[in-house]
């Protein structure tokens, strides 16, 4: 049996843990952090972005409300955004290196 990540923990699943690797939390936080709405989590009401909103915006609008959200992760980036059907493709810069991570709508 494989062992599963959950919400960002670690679920057992058999006898052994997978340990998550560095690059997939960042981007799980980065999924996160653009996939939650802005001003609706009641800790942080800057958590979140705002494309919900915006949804029919251009890309580049899109990708200036992802930067926004992910302004608070060290190291982070957003480099451009794909329309995939009805979906969203961000391609991240993560410490130098290019990574992908998909919203879906």
């Amino acid at each position: 049996m494989t062992p599963e990540i959950s919400n960002g923990d670690y679920v057992k699943n058999g006898k052994t843990l997978r340990e998550i690797e560095h690059m997939d939390e960042l981007l799980q936080e980065v999924a996160l952090n653009i996939s939650a709405e802005r001003e609706r989590f009641y800790p942080d009401k800057n958590f979140g972005s705002r494309i919900y909103n915006f949804k029919d915006a251009d890309n580049d609008y899109i990708a200036g409300l992802a930067a926004q959200a992910v302004s608070c992760i060290d190291g982070v980036y957003i480099k451009s955004v794909k329309r995939i059907d009805r979906n969203l493709e961000f391609t991240v810069i993560i410490n130098n290196l290019e990574r992908q991570v998909l919203i879906k709508a």
